[in-house]
C-alpha cells in the first residue's frame, strides 16, 4: 500500500498554492471579461482531465487484449482518473458560465443562438441549445464519474484467480471502450472546437486523443519512476519504462501524422471557414511561435531523442524526456484556447461578414480585393489607402480604436496556474492509488508481465 504521508503531501500543496497565486495575478488582466483567466482554467481542465480519461483507456484497451504488459501499471493508470471524476463538473461549469456571459469564451456561439437563424446556422443553432449542449456535458460528467469510480473498484476485487470476475471485467472494459470514443471526441468539441464555432476539423478527436495518449504515457512513467524510487514497484525495471517509452514514442509520432493532417489539408484546400484557425494563430506573432514550438517539442524531440533504446531504458533520461512532453502538449492546448479572446467580438463580427459576402463574390478577397481574413489590400492599393487614411488623419478625423485582447501569452501566471493544477491532479492520483495495493499480487498476467524482457528497439 501507499503511504501518502505528510511528506509526500507538502510539496502537492506548496503546488496548489503557486495555482492560487497565478490565478490571483490573472487579476491584473481584466481585458474582455477576465478572459484570460478563463481560459487558464478551461485549458488546464481539459488537459488533465483528459490525461486521466486515457488512464482508464489504456487499462481497458489492455484487458479486452489479454495484454499482461500493463499489470505492473495497472494500479497507476486507475488512478490517474481521480482528476476526470471532477473534471467533467468543472468544464460543465466553464461552459454554463460563458452561455450566462460571465465570461466571453464562447461569444461566437452566444452570437449564433441570439442572432437570426440563416441556412448556415440552422445546425449550429440546434446542436448548441443551451440545454441540448449543457446536457451533453452533464452525461459525459456523470458517466466519467461511475466509470473512474466503478473500474477502480471493480479492478480492486480483481486480484484473484476466479475466471468469472476476470471475464466480467471485459464487458466493463468494453462498455467504456465505447463511452471513452464517443465522450472524447465531443467534448473535444464541445469546449474546444465550439470557442471558434465557424471553425471545424474532422479529425479533431482524434487529435485530441493522440495529444492525451503522449502525455498520459509521460506521466505514467514520471509517477513510475518516483515510486520505485521511494522503494515501491520494485518488481519493474529498465524494460518496464522502455515499454512504456515506446508507446510514448508511437504516439508522439501519430500525434505529429494528425498534426500534419489538419494543417496540411486545411491550408490546401484554401476555405475560409477552416484556414481561419490557422490565420488567426499565424496573425499575431506569439503564437505563430509557439504553434510551431510544439511541432519541435513534441515531434522532433521524440524522434531524434526517444528513438534510441538507450534514452528509454535510461531512467533519468527517459524521466526528463516525459517530463517535456507533458510540458509541450499543454502548450499544444495552450494554442487551441487562449487565441480566441484575442479576436475582438466585432472583429470578428466582420470578418465573419466579410467571408459570408467572399463566398458570393471571389475565395479570400471582397469587392476591394481586400483578403478577408488578414484585411490586406493588394500591392499599390495598400498605398492608395495608406494615402488617404494620412489625408483623413491630417483634417482631425478619429482614428479607430484598436480591438480589445486579452494579451494571452505563457508567462508567470500560465506557469503558476498549470502548476497548480498539476498538484490537484497529483493530490488526487495519490489519494486514489492509496486505497488499494500498488500490485495487484493475484492478477493472472502479473508472473508474465514481471518476466518482460524488450530484446529489439
Amino acid at each position: 500500500m501507499f503511504d501518502f504521508n505528510a511528506k509526500v503531501k507538502k510539496p502537492l500543496f506548496w503546488m496548489m498554492g503557486a495555482g492560487v497565486i497565478g490565478l490571483l495575478l490573472l487579476f491584473l488582466y481584466p481585458n474582455n471579461h477576465f478572459a484570460r483567466l478563463w481560459s487558464n482554467l478551461l485549458a488546464n481542465t481539459y488537459y488533465f482531465t483528459g490525461i486521466g480519461l486515457f488512464g482508464l483507456f489504456a487499462v481497458a484497451a489492455g484487458q479486452i487484449a489479454y495484454g499482461s504488459w500493463q499489470t505492473l501499471e495497472k494500479r497507476i493508470f486507475l488512478s490517474l482518473s481521480g482528476f476526470a471524476r471532477f473534471g467533467g463538473f468543472i468544464l460543465l461549469l466553464i461552459v454554463g458560465l460563458g452561455l450566462a456571459n460571465v465570461h466571453n469564451l464562447y461569444t461566437g456561439v452566444v452570437n449564433i443562438l441570439h442572432s437570426p437563424v440563416t441556412p448556415n446556422h440552422t445546425t449550429k443553432v440546434i446542436y448548441f441549445a443551451p440545454v441540448f449542449w449543457l446536457g451533453r456535458i452533464f452525461v459525459y460528467a456523470i458517466l466519467w464519474f461511475a466509470f473512474s469510480v466503478g473500474m477502480n473498484n471493480f479492478f480492486g476485487r480483481t486480484d484473484q484467480t476466479d475466471p468469472k470476475v476476470y471475464k466480467r471485467s471485459k464487458l466493463l472494459c468494453g462498455a467504456f471502450i465505447v463511452v471513452f470514443a464517443l465522450t472524447e471526441s465531443a467534448i473535444s468539441w464541445d469546449v474546444i472546437m465550439s470557442l471558434d464555432p465557424g471553425w471545424y476539423s474532422t479529425l479533431f478527436g482524434w487529435y485530441n486523443f493522440a495529444s492525451y495518449g503522449c502525455a498520459a504515457w509521460a506521466m505514467t512513467i514520471l509517477l513510475v519512476l518516483f515510486l520505485k524510487s521511494q522503494g515501491y514497484l520494485k518488481q519493474i525495471n529498465e524494460n518496464h519504462i522502455h515499454d512504456l517509452g515506446k508507446l510514448l514514442f508511437g504516439f508522439s509520432i501519430f500525434w505529429t501524422y494528425l498534426w500534419f493532417d489538419q494543417f496540411m489539408l486545411q491550408w490546401y484546400a484554401n476555405l475560409p471557414d477552416e484556414t481561419t484557425f490557422w490565420v488567426k494563430r499565424f496573425d499575431i506573432g506569439y503564437f505563430k511561435i509557439t504553434v510551431f514550438l510544439t511541432l519541435i517539442v513534441n515531434f522532433l524531440f521524440p524522434l531524434l531523442f526517444l528513438i534510441k533504446r538507450s534514452a528509454k531504458r535510461n531512467f533519468k533520461m527517459i524521466g526528463f524526456g516525459a517530463a517535456l512532453l507533458i510540458l509541450g502538449h499543454y502548450v499544444d492546448f495552450f494554442n487551441y484556447t487562449f487565441v480566441e479572446p484575442n479576436w475582438n467580438n466585432e472583429v470578428q463580427a466582420k470578418r465573419t461578414e466579410e467571408v459570408e459576402k467572399a463566398n458570393t463574390v471571389q475565395l479570400y478577397a471582397d469587392a476591394e480585393g481586400r483578403n478577408v481574413i488578414t484585411g490586406e489590400l493588394p500591392f499599390g492599393k495598400e498605398k492608395e489607402e495608406g494615402a488617404v487614411k494620412a489625408e483623413s488623419k491630417k483634417e482631425g478625423e478619429a482614428e479607430e480604436a484598436p480591438a480589445e485582447l486579452n494579451y494571452a501569452s505563457i508567462g508567470i501566471p500560465e506557469l503558476l496556474v498549470f502548476v497548480g493544477f498539476l498538484g490537484i491532479f497529483l493530490y488526487l492520483f495519490f489519494t486514489n492509488l492509496a486505497k488499494r495495493p500498488i500490485v495487484p499480487e493475484n492478477d493472472p498476467y502479473l508472473k508474465e508481465n514481471e518476466l518482460l524482457e524488450v530484446t529489439y528497439a
